[in-house]
């Protein structure tokens, strides 16, 4: 039984097709633009080739582009299904309100969750997360805006800091304008999950995502590189379901 597992996140379309016992037959991943239904209408060749058996759906776009991709979908007479946080799902609980819990934050959580430990989980996409587990039961976290949606807001919140480039390489202090703004993001985020290392020095440091190798080298504690855990998320999601 071959499945696809669809990631519809803010500006990409991730797949994979996983065999009967998990592994990974087929996997891409594609800019949508914005437009991640007009994308899927194109795709929809390539997943009707790959003839899964089910779709596995996880999407932050909103009801009225979900719909779209459901109408995309339906084309294929394949059945599918979009996820929904569950707060008392049987591999992780959450304090949260599943309503107030992003879909693509949880499922990171559930890709990594061990109930036999302490973690602190950093989704280092579009926002940061922090998050903390304890055996399996989500305490809560923190949202912050990344490291490039700091720069945006501070170049277009100042008059006096025009755009500049440069990259997040060093946490130590600037001497040119470029330097202290690029120094100054990192070090912000760096000094938070140092914080809260420090404040919960138990946990298990796990960092996802494209900022992850960054962020990564600057901290002071050991940390654990995990990649894809929403696609993993989504499919633990199911383990019970399916």
């Amino acid at each position: 039984m071959a499945t696809l597992w669809l990631d519809l996140g803010n500006t990409r379309l991730k797949y994979w097709l996983t065999d009967a016992v998990g592994q990974i037959i087929s996997c891409d991943a594609k800019q949508h633009l914005h437009a991640p239904a007009e994308l899927l209408i194109g795709l929809t060749d390539r997943f009707a080739n790959l003839a899964p058996e089910f779709i596995g759906i996880s999407s932050v776009l909103g009801e009225q582009i979900n719909t779209q991709v459901a109408e995309s979908l339906a084309l294929l007479n394949i059945p599918f299904e979009f996820i929904h946080v569950d707060a008392q799902h049987p591999l992780l609980s959450s304090a949260y309100d599943p309503a107030q819990l992003g879909v693509d934050r949880w499922l990171q959580l559930l890709g990594v969750v061990d109930r036999k430990k302490y973690q602190c989980i950093v989704g280092c996409g579009t926002a940061l997360t922090i998050d903390l587990i304890d055996h399996a039961h989500h305490r809560g976290g923190y949202i912050f805006p990344s490291i490039y949606l700091q720069r945006e807001a501070l170049f277009s919140g100042t008059k006096q800091i025009s755009i500049v480039s440069g990259t997040f390489d060093s946490i130590a202090q600037g001497i040119t304008t470029s330097d202290a703004v690029h120094r100054g993001i990192l070090l912000s985020i760096i000094g938070a999950i140092n914080e809260i290392s420090r404040r919960h020095p138990r946990y298990e440091l796990t960092l996802t995502g494209g900022d992850a190798p960054i962020l990564a080298q600057h901290l002071t504690q050991p940390v654990h590189i995990q990649d894809n855990l929403l696609l993993t998320g989504l499919m633990r999601y199911f383990e019970h379901a399916l």
